[in-house]
């Protein structure tokens, strides 16, 4: 159950919870949310919940259904190629930065990170995913390119309840394979080669290309993908 909200702004707050929430999958693509019921769900008074979400309807991150129903968006296999286009653009400038000031120990808190995702993958998707993406916005975060970052979580906002579906369905010898993407990243990152590590981000972005289609193809028909 989500925490009770008892500071001010709450409407901010609200917004942040909500967007985490899409980031790490915990709705599916298609779910339907209510104004009263996330009021209850938090604790809140019905105002700041619709200020919230009307804030992430603007975003695109959720879609009016009617006055006070709303659902995460059922992207076509178009749009997560989209998404994923930019992904590759936006996170890959911003690694080709980090590469270039990433310190020893921020690279072992990426090796940390590395290591519990994939102890995660063997068991338990959905925390795999939320590691996943833990992982990416660490790297960010060491671009030290705050409005870039920006942009990228917004990404995330849209593709987070596809990236679960995506780890349930991926086989867990191939995430926990020694040919995941991450290992060649953090090498790169380990040589301090930007260019490399651009690249390495890049083909991880672009990893089992085929499930993302899968995913779409099943959403466009109203079948969640699991």
């Amino acid at each position: 159950m989500a925490a009770k909200i008892v500071r001010q702004s709450l409407s901010e707050q609200l917004y942040e919870s909500l967007r985490l929430a899409l980031m790490n999958g915990q709705y599916e693509p298609g779910e339907r949310v209510t104004i009263a019921g996330l009021a209850e769900e938090y604790g809140t008074s019905i105002t700041p919940v619709r200020e919230a979400i009307f804030r992430l309807v603007s975003e695109k991150a959720l879609q009016m259904r009617a006055a006070t129903s709303f659902q995460v968006p059922r992207f076509d296999t178009a749009q997560l190629l989209e998404i994923q286009a930019i992904r590759i653009e936006l996170e890959g400038r911003a690694t080709y930065e980090a590469a270039g000031r990433i310190t020893a120990k921020e690279l072992a808190e990426l090796r940390t990170i590395h290591a519990r995702f994939i102890a995660a993958a063997a068991e338990d998707p959905a925390k795999a995913s939320i590691l996943n993406r833990d992982f990416h916005f660490a790297l960010l975060r060491i671009s030290d390119m705050p409005l870039l970052v920006s942009l990228c979580e917004n990404m995330w906002t849209l593709i987070g309840p596809v990236l679960r579906l995506f780890h349930m369905r991926m086989p867990v010898r191939e995430v926990a394979s020694d040919e995941h993407k991450h290992h060649e990243l953090l090498n790169a990152l380990a040589a301090g080669d930007q260019d490399r590590s651009r690249r390495a981000i890049q083909e991880d972005i672009s990893w089992a290309h085929h499930l993302i289609l899968e995913i779409g193809a099943d959403l466009q028909k109203g079948v969640v993908a699991r």
